[in-house]
């Protein structure tokens, strides 16, 4: 039934194409209205139903997998720019590592010129606002990125940098060969108090002040520039000058500077004549 509706409209439509050509109004009419027919009833045919049905659904599933494929395009394409967006914001993160690493750089070379620069005995809060602040504040102890400063009593006294240590050591060169000149000043200084004759100590007492304590005469003299100085003549004719000490570590008088026979008078003067 199915199969002869579909022939019958075929042959109705054939005919009305000829009969139009033919240009037969009538004819032509009414092969057109059968072929409407034909149609119409073909359509209510459980097989065009049936071939309905499959092509609708083969055309909801040529959707679905246009749909799909369009969201796997999709997806794809949204993974490629993530994965772009990635690759640009780690390139630009590197950059900008680099540039800041780079810049970090500059600033602790130039840190270190001016700690290179500091002056031993500088105060703690002017060398903060001389090179930075400092990584790290220990009270005795400064700690920046690429070098230490010591301190004591808030005053620089040292450090690991080159520059620093060389200061230090000359420094401390310094204070040896001021220390030696100074201990030589002074036992010159007590050998020639301990040898003035004693005629010579008396008649100057605005100079060397005397006083006897038991059998001993007791002279004091304050050298400009130097400790006090004690000399002890002993009744053995024996002399000794002390470095006056009030703390008393070295004892009642303090250090020993000079030992030596009592000298009482100048001696004369001796004329050759020739």
């Amino acid at each position: 039934m199915d199969s002869l509706l579909a022939v019958l409209i075929v042959i109705f439509f054939g005919l009305f194409i000829y009969y139009w050509r033919k240009k037969n109004k009538t004819k032509k009419w009414i092969f057109l209205l059968l072929t409407i027919l034909t149609s119409v009833i073909f359509t209510q045919t459980p097989y065009y139903k049936e071939q309905s049905v499959k092509n609708a659904e083969s055309q909801r599933i040529n959707s679905s997998k246009k749909a799909s494929l369009s969201s796997q395009k999709s997806k794809s394409s949204s993974i490629k720019k993530d994965k772009a967006d990635k690759s640009e914001n780690t390139n630009s993160k590197s950059s900008s590592e680099k540039q800041r690493h780079k810049s970090n750089k500059i600033s602790r070379y130039f840190t270190k010129k001016k700690a290179e620069g500091l002056k031993l005995g500088t105060a703690k809060n002017n060398v903060i606002k001389k090179i930075g602040k400092p990584v790290r504040n220990d009270g005795q102890m400064l700690t920046y990125d690429d070098f230490i400063l010591y301190f004591e009593n808030d005053k620089l006294v040292g450090g690991n940098l080159p520059a620093i240590q060389k200061k230090v050591d000359k420094k401390i060169a310094k204070e040896k060969e001021d220390k030696k000149n100074y201990e030589s000043k002074l036992k010159g200084y007590a050998q020639a108090f301990g040898r003035k004759p004693v005629d010579t100590i008396q008649s100057m007492p605005s100079v060397y002040s005397a006083d006897r304590v038991e059998d001993n005469m007791v002279y004091k003299w304050h050298p400009e520039g130097l400790p006090l100085m004690f000399r002890v003549d002993a009744p053995n004719n024996f002399t000794t000058v002390y470095e006056y000490d009030k703390n008393g570590k070295y004892g009642l008088l303090g250090r020993v500077l000079y030992q030596g026979r009592t000298i009482y008078q100048k001696p004369a003067t001796q004329v050759v004549y020739q």
